[in-house]
């Protein structure tokens, strides 16, 4: 099955160094205007821009994927934190 060719858009950068997103492009994004955006700059150079729930989503991903499915973090962090405040009280 064929792959689907990314939109291309071109843009202009005005004086102050801002660049208007194309509608289409803030529509697929869906960012409204005001809206926080990430920008990333990838290892070989390209500009990485994506909505703010685009971001936190691939940053769930990367944990989901480095955690031990069988360990809940929150739950070993939360034992530290008692252990810590049991020394605390008991000095």
């Amino acid at each position: 099955m064929p792959r689907k060719a990314a939109a291309r858009y071109r843009a202009k950068l005005d004086s102050a160094g801002r660049v208007l997103i194309p509608a289409p492009l803030r529509e697929k994004l869906g960012v409204q205007p005001g809206a926080t955006v990430s920008i990333t700059e990838s290892r070989s150079g390209r500009i990485v821009l994506e909505s703010r729930l685009a971001a936190v989503r691939q940053a769930q991903e990367y944990f989901c994927g480095i955690a031990p499915p069988t360990e809940l973090w929150s739950e070993q962090l939360i034992a530290e934190r008692r252990e810590q405040a049991r020394r605390e009280i008991e000095d």
